[in-house]
């Protein structure tokens, strides 16, 4: 069994095979489930895939990161020992992992679940409102850290107004 220390031992590598092959079943039932109601995904306009993309990139990041599913993660790592919590603590401590396993869920709540594409619209409204987050706090600690510099050059300048 790996911990945080050890590379994945022979074990870890079939169970990451196997959630390999279930995750490739899922995509191959989503793309039935797609057909067999008539929609097609190849079709989806670039409005739509922004959408599915923004709530992807949500629920990821509300996956992996936010404070709202720490309690989630915490419980599966404190049962990493086990294998399957192992994988799955893999898949939700990686933001390139979860995205991979988040987009199909993203269309198939887009296409198959009735109101699906609400919640698909709330996690877009909130992705792009987390980018406007970001780039008002990048903004806001630039803007200080340029303060902190001119406060520091005008003391220790010896420079003094004229009088």
């Amino acid at each position: 069994m790996t911990n945080n220390h050890t590379k994945p031992d022979a074990k870890d590598h079939s169970w990451n095979f196997l959630a390999t092959l279930f995750f490739l079943f899922c995509v191959v039932a989503l793309g039935y489930g797609l057909k067999k109601s008539g929609m097609a995904i190849e079709k989806a306009g670039v409005l739509e895939l922004l959408i599915m993309s923004l709530a992807t990139y949500r629920l990821t990041r509300i996956l992996v990161f936010d404070k709202i599913f720490k309690l989630m993660r915490d419980f599966i790592r404190s049962r990493a020992r086990l294998r399957i919590f192992y994988v799955i603590r893999e898949i939700i401590t990686c933001p390139w992992c979860a995205g991979v396993w988040v987009a199909p869920v993203i269309v198939a709540l887009y296409y198959l679940v009735p109101y699906g594409r609400l919640l698909v619209y709330l996690l877009a409204i909130s992705g792009v409102a987390s980018f406007f987050v970001i780039l008002v706090n990048n903004i806001g600690l630039s803007t200080e850290e340029k303060q902190h510099r001119i406060y520091k050059v005008r003391e220790d300048s010896d420079y003094s107004k004229p009088e």
